[in-house]
């Protein structure tokens, strides 16, 4: 919640910068890094988070909505669920990410989780009212990739933004996840949900 809120004030700081069209070169000044986040531990996300799924990206839509931070486009991807990690999302859910292309305009947003059709990843979700979003943006969503070997693990966000670190010993989620094996993986949020549900 801090990041998408802290990322949505950054953004619209220099909303031109967000817009382009995919039939020109750009409309405005070149793309600037806005999205600036605290690195969050495996511990938040599981908390923070309505279901945890292992799913495959499916048919998706943007559209123009009117959000708390004005007129934007977002895009909705149905996630075809292969395995729930946590809570009991069904086969399949719809979830919302900002940023899209409706038409010949097009909006970005570094930081925000990118759900490509096909992409098969891990996701943190939560619910925000009736929508399903992934929690802390890119910070939880880890793609699913073949190394050299063949063996599966977890990959980073392709753009999660800045990233600062955290204070103190606590290791952030992407420390434990990226380049984990998928099974060590699920491993690590299980074994987080059972420490939470302890305390």
């Amino acid at each position: 919640m801090r990041a998408r809120a802290a990322l949505l004030a950054l953004a619209f700081l220099a909303p031109a910068a967000a817009i382009v069209s995919p039939h020109t070169s750009s409309l405005g000044p070149p793309p600037a890094e806005a999205a600036v986040s605290l690195l969050v531990t495996l511990d938040e996300l599981v908390q923070s988070s309505s279901y945890v799924v292992v799913g495959t990206a499916a048919e998706h839509h943007s559209a123009w909505e009117e959000t708390s931070s004005g007129r934007r486009i977002v895009t909705y991807t149905r996630i075809d669920v292969e395995r729930s990690i946590a809570g009991e999302p069904g086969s399949s859910i719809w979830v919302r990410t900002l940023g899209g292309t409706v038409e010949n305009i097009g909006q970005y947003v570094s930081g925000e989780a990118q759900l490509t059709p096909g992409s098969r990843s891990m996701l943190f979700l939560h619910k925000e009212g009736p929508l399903v979003v992934v929690t802390e943006m890119a910070q939880g969503h880890f793609p699913v990739i073949a190394d050299d070997k063949g063996v599966t693990r977890l990959g980073p966000s392709p753009d999660a933004g800045a990233l600062l670190p955290r204070r103190g010993p606590s290791i952030s989620a992407r420390e434990v996840l990226v380049g984990a094996t998928l099974e060590r993986g699920i491993g690590a949020v299980q074994e987080a949900r059972r420490s939470h549900e302890k305390r």
